[in-house]
């Protein structure tokens, strides 16, 4: 599978994101995005943030930051995660899960 045919979504929210974060008042320090697509066909982006944002974790995390974010992205999925590292995830296929089977994921205090 590839997950070159989500280039453009992934361009863009690449593009959009940081001023999401700018106009909420965050810092968007954003290390690197990846793209990839799993075993069932989802595309996810994942926006890796930089480990300086941990002084203000919280707010980067807020589930309505997340909603926030989803919204302007026309109802993506967004999490965030800060085991192995911050970043949000961001789905940008229509989901193989079936609600109940959707994927979890760990999250903990330390990067």
């Amino acid at each position: 599978m590839s997950a070159n045919r989500y280039v453009p979504a992934a361009q863009n929210v690449a593009q959009t994101i940081p001023g999401i974060l700018a106009e909420q008042g965050l810092n968007p320090l954003i290390s690197r995005f990846v793209l990839t697509e799993t075993e069932r066909g989802n595309a996810w982006l994942f926006v890796v943030m930089d480990d300086s944002i941990l002084e203000s974790l919280g707010s980067y995390a807020a589930p309505s930051m997340l909603s926030k974010i989803s919204t302007i992205l026309h109802g993506h999925p967004v999490i965030f995660s800060n085991s192995f590292g911050l970043r949000y995830a961001v789905l940008l296929s229509p989901s193989k899960y079936p609600p109940e089977a959707s994927p979890t994921f760990q999250f903990s205090d330390h990067g």
